[in-house]
């Protein structure tokens, strides 16, 4: 184990979200990924780091590419959090400030998590 970044904290709240997003238990996903259920819950609090296969692994059974869950770039999971089709109606403009937005709220959360963290809350 080693100590969580912004940026495994960051990784690991794309991990989770993706895995909600997809209707699956820590239990369920870690079964799909043969890794034990800490793992997950370790990994989505950014506590530690995955190999390239579990990687692999994870973006195959969630759907999303590893350039989302290592660097949260990736528009299409924008489309799964919006209703079946909806993200397409919006213009580029429109689709730009979703992304920007969920940044964002990215950011806000790894912030929360480091806050909770060192204040024990």
């Amino acid at each position: 184990m080693y100590e969580a970044t912004e940026k495994t904290i960051a990784m690991g709240l794309r991990i989770q979200r993706s895995r909600k997003a997809a209707k699956l238990t820590q239990m369920q996903f870690s079964e799909r990924i043969g890794v034990s259920p800490q793992y997950i819950s370790d990994l989505e609090r950014g506590l530690v780091g995955c190999s390239v296969s579990t990687l692999i692994k994870m973006c195959d059974v969630l759907e999303v590419s590893a350039d989302f869950i290592l660097r949260g770039q990736e528009p299409d999971n924008l489309a799964r959090m919006c209703p079946p089709g909806q993200y397409r109606t919006f213009s580029p403009e429109e689709q730009k400030l979703l992304r920007e937005g969920f940044e964002l709220l990215t950011k806000a959360f790894t912030i929360n998590n480091k806050n909770h963290k060192r204040t024990g809350k």
